[in-house]
């Protein structure tokens, strides 16, 4: 069975489409705090916080892990690599022995997105694929 962890916050919700397309149980990384209004500054704020590895609160999420074989991790891409609500929460949810996809959905500007979950995924996990999304299609 598949956990699809997800998280979006942009104004197209890209990464939610994406989760949709796939069959399980689906859970959403939401921030804790309500984000700016502002789209510049939303950007501006949150690529900061990824690019200096800063820890973001998010709402509390329950996922018994034991009950899925599958794992497929979906969020946009900022600054280049995986989001700060994504990468918090990998850290915080250490999961074993499944096989994980990951997902990035972006406008471009993707290099270094896959490199940057080094060291987020146990490695007892098996990344069984992995796809890149740009502007909704993927790659």
């Amino acid at each position: 069975m598949n956990a699809i962890i997800v998280h979006s916050l942009s104004k197209h919700k890209r990464s939610l489409t994406i989760a949709k397309a796939f069959e399980g149980d689906v859970f959403e990384i939401k921030p804790a705090k309500t984000p700016p209004k502002w789209y510049p500054f939303q950007l501006l704020l949150y690529g900061f916080l990824t690019v200096s590895n800063k820890e973001v609160a998010y709402q509390p999420l329950d996922i018994d892990f034991k009950k899925y074989d599958h794992i497929i991790l979906i969020s946009p891409v900022w600054a280049g690599r995986v989001n700060a609500f994504m990468r918090t929460f990998l850290k915080e949810h250490v999961f074993h022995d499944k096989n994980v996809t990951i997902i990035g959905s972006c406008d471009g500007g993707y290099k270094h997105y896959f490199e940057s979950f080094k060291g987020l995924i146990d490695g007892c996990n098996t990344i069984v694929d992995k796809q890149i999304y740009v502007k909704g299609v993927k790659q």
